[in-house]
This record gives structure tokens, sequence and C-alpha cells, in this order.
């Protein structure tokens, strides 16, 4: 593939932005792409090019700079209810994003695309699970918006595929981090920063799905990935992908690390029956993630916050 720049598109949010500065680590050329660019991100940003604005009005700009892969990040996350759309309306936004990006990357010449899907296309029941964990083997079926959007966006982005043109849809599963934040799109914190918000504010943490498994993808070591990845994509043939085989922490676990780091911090469990969680996402599937050393939930919460004296 052509070492032109990589464009990132949503690139103002908490995954995509990390995504950009993985490319600028690698040595790529990046362009960020996003309606809105809050001061934070822009700083964090630094030297790399954003293009700002709703992405109609962006998109000759974007043309004409000629990416030579394209990295679709840009959706509405929040809940149709939550920003007072219809579902139809909810999914016709996402929908719409992913086609004028397919468009626009293949007017460019852009020579790879791909579009980050979300692990938010399963319900807890779906199967097969092998080894407890949902893999690419995995039949999706959930149907809210968001999910509906995502599984829709996973076709088209196959069936624009053609000679010249590599295109593939990676699953991302539980993200946390630094720098993340709520945006008008994307209104709910990863539940680490839930817990830890909590405690801070009440001394309390309440988990609700004590039982609860989910695999915790370490954001950097997943944007480093999502980087190295892009260049893999013709090679890898993969039409869909899981981001790799992350650590798993129980629900419990979580608290337990957290109140360890903000001492004098209570667990309270929620009385069952506790709601039905999806089981951890893994990959079946030979690729760079499969080679990720995993950065482990102790040692990000140790980078994520220091241990606190009680008062």
């Amino acid at each position: 593939m052509s070492e032109g720049p990589v464009l990132v598109t949503g690139a103002g949010g908490f995954v995509c932005s990390e995504i950009a500065l993985a490319l600028h680590r690698a040595g790529r050329q990046v362009l960020a792409a996003d309606r809105h660019f809050d001061s934070a991100t822009a700083a964090r940003l630094g030297t790399i090019r954003r293009i700002e604005g709703p992405l109609d009005e962006t998109l000759p700009a974007l043309v004409a700079l000629a990416p030579s892969a394209v990295i679709h990040g840009a959706a509405i996350t929040a809940a149709p209810e939550r920003l007072g759309l219809s579902r139809a309306v909810h999914i016709r936004r996402n929908t719409e994003l992913l086609t004028r990006s397919l468009e626009m990357a293949r007017s460019s010449g852009a020579r790879a695309f791909l579009f980050l899907s979300s692990m938010g296309v399963f319900e807890p029941q779906d199967a097969p699970a092998p080894g407890g964990r949902f893999t690419e083997a995995t039949t999706p079926t959930a149907l809210c918006a968001y999910a509906a959007a995502k599984r829709a966006g996973e076709l088209l982005t196959e069936a624009a595929a053609e000679d010249g043109f590599a295109t593939s849809s990676l699953r991302l599963g539980n993200v946390f981090g630094p720098h993340e934040a709520v945006r008008e799109s994307r209104q709910t914190l990863c539940l680490v920063q839930r817990m830890l918000a909590e405690a801070r504010s009440s001394g309390v943490i309440t988990v609700d799905t004590p039982e609860a498994c989910r695999e915790w993808s370490w954001l950097p070591d997943l944007a480093d990935g999502i980087a190295a990845h892009i260049g893999t994509i013709a090679a890898n043939g993969a039409r869909v992908l899981h981001a790799g085989t992350p650590p798993v922490q129980s629900d419990l676990a979580l608290a337990r690390a957290i109140a360890e780091r903000l001492r004098g911090t209570l667990i309270r469990l929620a009385p069952p029956p506790h709601r039905p969680v999806r089981p951890p996402m893994g990959s079946d599937h030979g690729s760079v993630f499969t080679a990720i050393h995993w950065t482990g939930m102790e040692a990000a919460l140790d980078r994520l916050v220091p241990v606190e004296a009680a008062l």
C-alpha cells in the first residue's frame, strides 16, 4: 500500500484521537477529521493536520488531500432517545457517515478502508462462544439502533471492496484509557471511568453485575495495533475481525482494584438478579492484534490514577 496520508474520521473523540496519535508515532502522515475538536484534544494532536466541520461539508477537501487509507470511526454512539432522535434517523445518520466516507475514499484513490465496528452487535445469549468468548464465529443478533447501524456498516463495507480497494471491519470491545470524556455523540463513559467517578464523588462503588467478566483493551495498545493493521488489510483478507483477545476482569475485581487506589472507598453489591452481560471478546483469526502484549488492569490503573490517601 502507498505510504500516503491516512485519514481518521471521528478523530476528535476518545478512541480515534489516540489512533491518529499512534499513526503519527509510527511515522505516518495523518489527517484527522471530525465535526469538532475541543481544545484539549487539539492540543494533544499537536502538529497533526485537522479538518474540522460536518463530513458533508468537508468531503471536497478530504478528496483533494488524497488519503491512501481511511479509518472510519465517526459515529453516533449515544442512544437515539437521549438525542431526541427516532431510531430510523439515528440509523440513517450513522450509515450515511459510513457510505459518504466510503465514497470519498474511493474517489480520492485510497487503497484501504477500515470501518470501526463494535462488539455492541451482540446480545449476551448469542452463540457459539468458543472458550467462553465471542469470536468472529459468533453470530450477532442485536437490534438496537446503534447495533443495527454497525451490522449494516459491516455489510456495506464488505460490499464496497473491489480490485485496488481493500476493505475490512474491526469490532472493538471494552476500551479504557486516558483522556476519556463525554461528548454529544458519546454520552456514556466506560465502566472503569464510571467507577472512578463514583468512588471520588461518594466514596462508594456500586457493582451492578459483580459476576460479569469483560475484556478490557488499554487504548494506547489498541491504537498501536490499529496503526499497524491498516497496512495489512489487503493481505489479511478478513471481512470482519475482532480486535484481539484482551485480558479479562470481573466487575467485582475491577471495583476492588479501584478501591485499593482510592483508599476508604466502599464497595456495594447490587442485589440479584443481575442482568446478563455478553461474554468477553476474543479472536480466532491471525492478525497484528494477536501479537499485542496488552497492558493489564493493575498496570493501567496505576497510570490512570495514583494511590490516594484516605482523608
